[in-house]
């Protein structure tokens, strides 16, 4: 079978609830729709902050959609997935490693399809959750250097941030504290301190 590497990285998010939702389907065919739980007994103001809650974050409150409602969601995915390019990439998965081998060997100097050359074959050892399938399309060179680049830049300014609103308050204080007699800053530097450099890493836990 050949499995076509599409460019979706600007659709990942749809695609991936449009699949989500077609497992969920297919595993309520097999295995029967789950029991909700009833709800608890909730006050007026606990009932006002559940319904807000469903609203924010687009939980199923059981009621489920409308059939113009589903409709409407097929439509547009449908304009969607026609919309898709693919990528230059494919993956031929063969019955056996020698039948892939022997392909590999009759098309080492590169072959034709459809009108189109330059097409070559080599092997590839992964396994199907393991490959990076929404960053096919966006793998040139130039995208390649220009991700890197971006990254760094990112990774600068993160450090910048952090340096001129964070730590430079706190270096200045120490600099301008008057250390005369004896005078040591207070408990509340060394705790000010902890927490910039716990902000610190968040940041770049954030932006790495």
């Amino acid at each position: 079978g050949v499995s076509v590497a599409w460019d979706y990285q600007e659709h990942e998010e749809s695609i991936k609830q449009a699949l989500d939702a077609d497992l969920e389907a297919r595993m309520i065919a097999v295995a029967g729709s789950p029991e909700r739980a009833p709800l608890p007994e909730m006050n007026p103001v606990r009932k006002s902050f559940y319904t807000l809650e469903q609203m924010v974050f687009g939980l199923d409150s059981g009621n489920g959609g409308g059939s113009d409602e589903i409709d409407s969601k097929e439509e547009e995915l449908r304009e969607l997935l026609n919309g898709l390019r693919t990528s230059q990439r494919a993956f031929v998965v063969f019955e056996t490693q020698e039948a892939r081998d022997q392909a590999v060997e009759l098309a080492a100097g590169g072959f034709e399809y459809e009108h189109q050359g330059g097409i070559v074959l080599w092997t590839l050892d992964a396994e199907p959750d393991t490959v990076q399938w929404v960053n096919y399309g966006h793998a040139t060179a130039a995208e390649k250097t220009l991700k890197l680049l971006a990254g760094f830049g990112f990774i600068i300014l993160a450090c910048l941030f952090w340096a001129v609103i964070f730590y430079a308050p706190y270096a200045y204080y120490v600099m301008t504290f008057n250390y005369e007699n004896g005078r040591q800053p207070g408990p509340m530097l060394s705790i000010s301190f902890s927490m910039i450099v716990v902000v610190g890493n968040a940041i770049m836990y954030e932006v790495c």
